[in-house]
């Protein structure tokens, strides 16, 4: 069963995003700037990015990209588990 898309608004560039899905899952397939399928298990995902709006901090700018998440298939568990290990691989540090 696949789950409802969903979508993110993250503080990143399509080479930082190209970067994540590759380290976190190398045999996604690219299908453009932006978009990828994940297969993970039994789940698959659908990544889409655009680029949003810069974020502005004072004198700081940061990229956005609008990133859409489409599970096409998968159980609870399935899409979960990809879904974590993608979110470890995006996650920047904090404090």
């Amino acid at each position: 069963m696949s789950a409802a898309p969903f979508q993110r608004d993250v503080s990143a560039t399509l080479d930082e995003l190209a970067n994540w899905v590759v380290a976190a899952y190398p045999d996604a397939h690219r299908d453009g700037a932006g978009t990828y399928h994940i297969e993970s298990g039994d789940a698959a995902l659908t990544l889409s990015a655009t680029p949003g709006p810069e974020r502005r901090i004072a004198l700081l700018r940061l990229p956005t990209l609008r990133i859409e998440y489409r599970f096409t298939r998968g159980s609870a568990e399935g899409r979960a588990a990809l879904l974590r290990r993608l979110d470890l691989y995006m996650h920047r540090g904090g404090g």
